[in-house]
């Protein structure tokens, strides 16, 4: 809607000197033009919604040009812009009336003895609350926020003093943007400062919570995978002469039976989320060998590619397609050449378009569900809530269609899928936890579910283009013998590295330690910790 129809202070024609510059933005980002100026002002503290609704690409650099427009077209400062957009602050019609050098008449006359609001740098809260945690140990951080007693999930927050972190954020935070200011410019930074921080003056904001805990997990997450260390159990296991693949798979057997702990189930689906397209036993051999882990391939995979194995690189033996012979991978960062890995950005839009072109399965965006979040209208329609943030579309487009997609499997399946596709972009998919308590695990085949959720993620990834993976050039070969015998070389390239490493790990067993944390003692619980070594809240429960 054109809001200058609708404005009490500003004329129909208010924008018809900078008409040239609002056809300019209409044409440069391809959107239609039924929007004004006192339109992009009084969104401009969600201005990233606003443009991505109206399809506007990179809405955050856009976002300067249309303030800019803006700006000139109302006469008002720049500056009041950014800052209803950093304090979350909505502008109203009678506020930007009367910043308006170009409306406001009597502006000018004014005889101000303060300094204005609008002039007032406001800081980016942001920017201030991620130079807080780059300036902390994690480790030590980690330590300090502790509770006593407390044996929890890493995902679970509720085991470290989140009260003590968001009150030393606020101080640190406040103490650095007021050190140069005066007490009249401390005044003014109060409105933006609570506005940010506080939701009244006993909660905390959304934003501030929200933006905390994620950065919080990422820093837990980061600092955990650092110290994961391979399984020595396993590790053995594969340093026999001859590898027994019915040890091997009663070692799976075991730590299949800690999946029905919520933490370790979890950290399985993390794994599995960046390994979508190998087996479930072959993510827990992998996950025992090589914990820390980005792609892993055959070599005879890795000479399609053009990359080549290093010199000293030392395999990762995972089953073979008929999970009687075990097999040599390598992973990425043991090979050289031109790869690049490519991390996983979600484009809403793009998902939007293959949904309905690969299911058929219609996306819509309405103002009206209410609390919902998202509606299954019928086999091929899937209604989505229009109040939502890109990521939170993106999320209910992601559960929608899986409910529409896979709607024979368990919920406890659905859901983990879910996990999974998400956890590859970075969202964390908190509908699991609850609908993992609520399932009777008892009924449940461990090993037939984790294959139908590996089939269903791998089938998702690949028919949608959200893949996690990596820019790839495909070599031809110039005959099919050809592709034998190299195919013969690496392979027996792989077994003399096998032979070179079991040998280092027999001399280096001794020096060997089981233990999955370093630094940070039991801060942490280790998803893949062996059983005789984890005490998880959800198995005390049972």
């Amino acid at each position: 809607m054109d809001n200058q129809k609708n404005s009490q202070f500003f004329p129909d024609n208010y924008d018809r000197n900078t008409l040239g510059l609002k056809k300019k933005l209409a044409r440069k980002y391809n959107v239609k033009e039924d929007f004004s100026a006192l339109d992009i002002s009084k969104n401009a503290y969600n201005i990233y919604d606003w443009l991505s609704e109206r399809k506007v690409e990179n809405p955050n650099a856009s976002s300067v040009y249309f303030f800019d427009y803006a700006a000139q077209t109302l006469g008002i400062p720049y500056q009041l812009l950014t800052e209803s957009y950093f304090s979350q602050t909505q502008l109203t019609e009678e506020e930007l009336f009367k910043h308006s050098t170009k409306f406001n008449t009597k502006l000018n006359e004014m005889n101000r003895t303060k300094t204005p609001s609008s002039q007032i740098e406001v800081p980016n809260f942001n920017e201030k609350i991620e130079e807080y945690f780059s300036q902390k140990q994690i480790s030590e951080l980690l330590k300090q926020l502790s509770i006593p007693g407390t044996n929890l999930s890493k995902s679970n927050l509720k085991r470290y003093n989140l009260n003590w972190l968001l009150s030393d954020i606020v101080k640190s935070v406040w103490g650095k943007i007021t050190v140069n200011s005066n007490s009249e410019e401390q005044e003014s930074l109060k409105l933006y400062f609570r506005n940010f921080f506080y939701k009244d003056k006993q909660e905390y904001s959304k934003q501030f919570l929200s933006l905390t805990k994620n950065k919080l997990t990422s820093l837990i997450q980061k600092e955990e995978i650092q110290k994961l260390e391979p399984d020595s159990e396993l590790i053995k296991l594969l340093s026999q002469e001859k590898i027994d693949t019915d040890s091997l798979n009663k070692y799976i057997k075991q730590k299949q039976s800690s999946l029905r702990s919520l933490s370790h189930y979890k950290q399985f689906l993390v794994h599995l989320s960046h390994a979508f397209y190998l087996s479930p036993k072959n993510i827990f051999l992998l996950t025992g060998q090589l914990p820390t882990y980005s792609v892993v391939k055959t070599p005879l995979e890795w000479k399609y590619c053009e990359q080549e194995i290093n010199q000293n690189a030392q395999p990762i033996f995972l089953f073979g397609d008929d999970n009687k012979s075990v097999i040599p991978f390598f992973d990425f960062k043991d090979t050289s050449g031109e790869m690049i890995l490519s991390e996983a950005t979600f484009d809403t839009r793009e998902l939007i378009h293959d949904l309905k072109k690969t299911y058929q399965i219609n996306v819509n965006f309405s103002q009206y569900l209410g609390d919902v979040t998202h509606q299954i209208m019928s086999d091929h329609t899937l209604m989505v809530s229009a109040s939502l943030n890109e990521s939170a579309s993106f999320e209910e487009i992601i559960v929608g269609s899986t409910g529409i997609i896979y709607k024979k499997l368990s919920e406890i399946e659905r859901a983990s899928i879910n996990f999974c596709i998400l956890k590859s972009f970075g969202i964390d998919y908190q509908a699991l936890d609850e609908i993992y308590k609520n399932t009777n695990l008892k009924n449940v085949s461990i090993e037939e579910s984790l294959n139908k959720i590996q089939a269903c993620v791998d089938q998702f990834q690949n028919q949608i283009s959200t893949e996690y993976v990596i820019n790839k050039v495909e070599t031809e070969f110039e005959s099919f013998e050809e592709e034998i015998r190299i195919s013969k070389e690496m392979e027996g390239n792989a077994l003399s590295n096998m032979q070179t490493v079991k040998q280092e790990k027999a001399e280096n067993k001794e020096k060997k330690q089981a233990n999955n944390i370093a630094d940070i003692g039991d801060l942490i619980d280790l998803e893949l910790a062996k059983e005789n070594n984890s005490t998880d809240e959800e198995d005390g429960k049972k």
